[in-house]
Order: C-alpha cells, then sequence, then structure tokens
C-alpha cells in the first residue's frame, strides 16, 4: 500500500526540503502520515505527479 505515494514524499524532501513535503501535503489533501494507509490509485498517482512538478519545476519521476 502507498509505496509510491511515500516516494513522492521523499523525492520533494530530498530535493527540496521540508516546505516543499508540507505543500505536497496542502496540495495532495493526503498527509504523510495518512498517505502510508492510502493506495497507490491511479487518481492518487495523478494528483502526486502533477503536485510533484508544481513543486519541484521538473517532471515527477515514475515510481
Amino acid at each position: 500500500m502507498a509505496e509510491r505515494l511515500l516516494k513522492y514524499y521523499k523525492h520533494v524532501y530530498d530535493s527540496n526540503g521540508m516546505a516543499a513535503k508540507m505543500q505536497l501535503a496542502h496540495e495532495t489533501h493526503i498527509p504523510s502520515s495518512k498517505a502510508a494507509m492510502e493506495p497507490d490509485s491511479e487518481e492518487h498517482l495523478r494528483t502526486f505527479k502533477a503536485a510533484v512538478q508544481r513543486i519541484t519545476g521538473r517532471p515527477a519521476p515514475e515510481f
């Protein structure tokens, strides 16, 4: 469950820091603590990829 969502959290944190991680939670409405329990559904992945791209300015990696 949610392995890929957590990887997006790690990616934005590693590349842009804590503020980016907080922004990802705000934009996706799924905090990192809840992401561990959410399914890696196509809808969630689309939302996370779009948010990662907005936050980092680069395409989201494929996990």
